[in-house]
């Protein structure tokens, strides 16, 4: 399911992104994009105030990076088997 950026609309992307409660690993999973191709496309649709705004925001959520936090809390690697 490996989508490029510019596939399809990035309407439900940019909404999952712009969530808090969704992680880069659902991301992931639902669009087959990884954090740095959100990123861009997150930076070619915004306007370059709210995209520095949020990339604030998500810095300071745990949960946005799931799997890093979860590996801080167990105090080892967690390794996706899918």
């Amino acid at each position: 399911m490996s989508k490029k950026p510019n596939d399809s609309p990035p309407d439900d992307l940019i909404r999952m992104a712009l969530s808090d409660k969704v992680s880069f690993e659902e991301i992931f999973k639902k669009h087959g994009l990884t954090e740095k191709q959100v990123k861009v496309i997150m930076k070619t649709h915004l306007k370059l105030s709210s995209y520095i705004n949020w990339r604030k925001r998500v810095r300071q959520r745990q949960y946005k990076h799931h799997k890093k936090y979860a590996s801080k809390k167990l105090g080892r690697p967690i390794y996706d088997l899918d």
